[in-house]
């Protein structure tokens, strides 16, 4: 694959707003000042605490960024630092992106939030009629009603590149039932967000990737920023938490046609960028106005109830969690893709913005968050402390029928993306999120997995049979339905 060429990109850009940017932006204040040596000594700390591979974070405060700092490693095997300009896949950060490429539409007179989309892409013919009430304001606000989650093989096809991806799935989305009519209900759609991606390729008449790079990157100076990911050659190793080594060097999961809902590759420093025109109602580090002062007011207002993916009850902006997680009005966005972390955190009352990047899926780090904007506001930190992991307990296996253990075999669309179940030798396994799992049985229908990783500890997959449709569940949760067996 080709290097992302990031000096192609800088070159695209006017040369009068590579030189506003220049004089606008500050650089980070020197190491040995007292505000940058306690942030360096508490990401630091944290990063050593957890056993982080690598971690960055960036200050935002008024119009500048103040501080801007890699820790650790991207790449461990390869001995390469985790700086602040290295690329990483920043997950579900790229919703509020996403939706800033839909209000640049709508300065341009192109769209209106609260018209059907149905208007702008007329062959898009809905299998549930409800459907044909979809707005891109329902879309931005997850309150559509569009089947929630990921389908396909994403962590299997990050080469597969085409210009019908994201047609593709916008079509498979219609012949779907939706959940609920639209704006009655709210469930977070990665699907949604894809389709709304579909609605700005169809509208601009360009491809969904450009039109970000050449309407939204370019003009926030955010020069290494790309939704083109299978060009970045550089991409940081993502990891996820084991017992024993601690960090397990696995797939990120990338999907093309899913692209708009979390596959944006960005650096730290061009995260700090996008903060820095989020803060000030538009104005970017290059001295220019992205939006109308308006519309990012309208991004970042609380429009639907939800729950937060930190955590607790929130509000959701288009594509903003809204609520007061940090003391003051808090607008904040994470996002994750199992092996790579971005978080970002606004307190507007304040106008500073955070920026956090890890190569490691690990939310026990978040009260770094509250430290950080302690050691900001001149305060006293706490040491930062955490949770041992849980120990690794085997499964009470039991023995069960071979043509038992068969019959859950097979494909299953879940929210999560595919889920493989399959034979090798006598174990049955689970290809899920990159790996192969094995399962050992706890009942006919319960199967436990059998591995180091944290995140999986004591889950266990089960299956039921209804009439010829089998689904599979994890506790109370419903992940999918097998599509074949």
């Amino acid at each position: 694959m080709a290097a992302l060429d990031v000096r192609a990109l800088t070159r695209r850009a006017a040369p009068a707003l590579i030189l506003a940017a220049a004089c606008n932006e500050s650089p980070a204040p020197p190491a040995e000042a007292p505000f940058a040596a306690r942030l360096d000594s508490a990401v630091a700390e944290a990063v050593r605490n957890r056993e982080l591979p690598g971690a960055a974070l960036v200050v935002v405060q008024g119009d500048r960024i103040t501080y801007s700092k890699g820790f650790g490693h991207a790449d461990l095997a390869a001995g390469r630092p985790y700086t602040d300009s290295s690329h990483t896949v920043i997950g579900s950060t790229s919703k509020p992106v996403t939706a800033l490429a839909v209000l640049r539409l709508v300065q341009l007179g192109r769209v209106a939030l609260d018209t059907p989309i149905v208007r702008y892409v007329p062959d898009l013919a809905f299998k549930d009629p409800r459907g044909q009430a979809i707005t891109l304001r329902h879309l931005l606000t997850n309150r559509s009603g569009l089947a929630v989650g990921f389908s396909g093989p994403a962590f299997e096809r990050p080469s597969r590149v085409g210009p019908g991806e994201v047609e593709g799935l916008a079509r498979q989305m219609a012949e779907m039932p939706l959940l609920f009519a639209p704006g009655e209900g709210y469930a977070y759609s990665n699907r949604g967000w894809a389709l709304a991606g579909y609605v700005v390729q169809r509208v601009s008449g360009t491809p969904i990737e450009a039109f970000l790079r050449t309407e939204v990157f370019e003009p926030l100076g955010m020069t290494e920023t790309t939704l083109e990911f299978w060009k970045v050659t550089d991409m940081v190793q993502g990891y996820r938490e084991g017992r024993q080594p601690r960090n397990v060097p696995a797939p990120a999961s990338l999907s093309q046609e899913y692209g708009p809902s979390g596959m944006i590759v960005s650096t730290p420093r061009d995260m700090g960028r996008l903060l820095v025109a989020m803060l000030n109602r538009g104005k970017t580090v290059l001295g220019t106005q992205f939006l109308t002062p308006e519309l990012i007011d309208e991004a970042l207002r609380g429009q639907a109830e939800a729950e937060s993916e930190l955590g607790g009850p929130t509000r959701y902006a288009l594509g903003w969690e809204v609520d007061s997680t940090f003391g003051d009005l808090t607008i904040k966005k994470a996002g994750s893709v199992s092996t790579m972390v971005s978080l970002w955190v606004m307190l507007p009352s304040r106008k500073l913005g955070l920026a956090f990047a890890f190569n490691r899926e690990d939310y026990q780090v978040v009260p770094l968050v509250g430290t950080v904007l302690a050691i900001v506001a001149g305060g006293e930190a706490k040491p930062f402390t955490s949770t041992p992991a849980p120990p690794s307990v085997a499964p009470a296996a039991v023995p069960i029928a071979p043509a038992v253990r068969d019959r859950w075999v097979g494909d299953y669309d879940t929210r999560y993306g595919d889920l493989r179940i399959f034979v090798r030798g006598d174990s049955l396994l689970a290809r899920t999120e990159g790996m192969d799992i094995p399962l050992a049985a706890t009942d006919d229908s319960t199967f436990a997995l059998v591995t180091d990783l944290v995140s999986e500890t004591g889950k266990a997959f089960q299956f039921r049979r209804r009439g010829p449709a089998v689904t599979v569940w994890s506790g109370r949760d419903s992940l999918g339905i097998r599509l074949r067996p």
